[in-house]
């Protein structure tokens, strides 16, 4: 018997294509929204540092399809290689002004690298279009932004993730909110906007159960906001760090945190003005190389705490239904794993070396072991949760037990 969770994992909108630039941590974290295909394609491979200039595929010339000419000879005259070159081209229909530019650079020789200043004033001008072309991306998200679109989008999500078992049934809180409500004139009075203050009544929430426990994070060391709770709409205004850097004001009155951070956790944040997504991480901050970032100039060293307390205006900018749905198709997908520690979710990670073997191989059979019962128990069109929830829990005690063993073993070795 099919689950009627399967019918919440086939509703989802199709999938977009996956991004070859992944930051830290995906799909919370997201390239700028004026990151391209092409530019995400070079970033991850860095072909042209590929090319092996140094090496001699074919010594022997034996592939290769030159042929000399009969006028390639030295004592081969200037007017007859002309000739023949007139008589070449003509073939191909090259116009007289393209031999001409042919003829001119030819006599030009290799032209010289650009100067510093040349450099310098080419970066600038290249930056100057990207500003442009930001702030004509900022113009058409705007105009884009539908907040239902936005509040169906974060609907699906929660649904997607306790369909997959992440969260328990009855985890979701949809709105109305009536006990508790919220309290719309104390978020008046904390300095919210009227847009996010609206939002805070169409957004779902998750149970208590479901939202303050370790286990049941979907970004590490980040809970998600929720503005039923007094306590939330005073953290929200100055999230963590801003609440804990002297001096600090609030952030700006239009964006609503999504998630709540701890140390090293997300800061997820909804520009209601503007329709987009700030995403970063506490730890390293935004994305210093992103237009948004570099748009700003350099922070002098004197003003580099003043910087930081609005740091947020420099994060990467991704369209608010963009991102959500990006973050459905990771889940959905399985290129990112829901129910196991949000720090070791991705199924295709490479372990560091210096972790334990032990730690290491458990993670390792927990991944390859949730991928193995979803595809088993049907997921995403025939999806049974039941079935997937029993046989997980008891695949998780196995999987525990050996790796107690493994780690018992592994300290007896120690102390020898």
């Amino acid at each position: 018997m099919i689950c009627n969770h399967c019918s919440v994992a086939q509703s989802f909108m199709a999938d977009p294509a996956p991004r070859l630039y992944r930051p830290y941590p995906w799909p919370w974290i997201q390239p700028s929204i004026l990151t391209t295909a092409v530019e995400e394609e070079r970033r991850e491979t860095n072909y042209w540092l590929d090319a092996d200039l140094g090496k001699d595929d074919n010594p022997d010339d034996s592939d290769s399809e030159y042929v000399p000419s009969e006028s390639s000879d030295g004592d081969a005259s200037t007017s007859d290689s002309e000739d023949q070159m007139s008589a070449s081209t003509a073939d191909e229909d090259i116009s007289d002004s393209e031999l001409t530019h042919i003829h001119t650079d030819a006599q030009a020789g290799w032209r010289s690298s650009p100067t510093p200043s040349m450099k310098v004033l080419e970066e600038e001008e290249k930056l100057a279009r990207q500003i442009e072309s930001l702030v004509k991306a900022e113009e058409d998200a705007a105009a884009a932004y539908n907040p239902d679109e936005v509040v169906s989008l974060i609907t699906q999500l929660y649904e997607l993730l306790v369909a997959m078992g992440h969260w328990p049934e009855g985890g979701i809180r949809y709105p109305p909110h009536t006990n508790p409500a919220v309290d719309e004139e104390l978020a008046v009075q904390l300095g919210y906007a009227p847009a996010a203050v609206s939002l805070m009544h169409r957004l779902p929430y998750l149970t208590p159960e479901a939202n303050g426990s370790d286990q049941f994070e979907i970004v590490a060391r980040t809970r998600f906001a929720d503005y039923t709770l007094e306590r939330h709409l005073h953290e929200g205004r100055r999230p963590y760090p801003y609440l804990y850097l002297d001096g600090c004001p609030d952030i700006d009155p239009w964006l609503l945190p999504l998630m709540l951070p701890r140390r090293d956790g997300s800061n997820i944040m909804l520009d209601t003005r503007l329709g987009v997504v700030r995403a970063y991480n506490t730890e390293g901050g935004p994305q210093q190389d992103s237009i948004e970032y570099r748009r700003h100039g350099k922070v002098p060293d004197a003003e580099r705490d003043q910087a930081t307390w609005t740091e947020y205006r420099r994060t990467a900018l991704v369209p608010a239904a963009r991102y959500f749905s990006e973050i459905i198709y990771a889940y959905r997908s399985l290129s990112r794993l829901p129910i196991l520690n949000p720090d070791r979710n991705d199924p295709k990670e490479e372990r560091h070396p210096s972790w334990p073997a032990w730690l290491a191989n458990q993670d390792q059979e927990e991944q390859d072991t949730l991928l193995a019962l979803y595809r088993e128990c049907g997921w995403p069109h025939e999806w049974r949760r039941a079935e997937f929830m029993d046989k997980w829990e008891v695949k998780k005690k196995e999987i525990s037990a050996r790796a107690r063993e493994a780690m018992q073993q592994d300290s007896g070795k120690r102390r020898q």
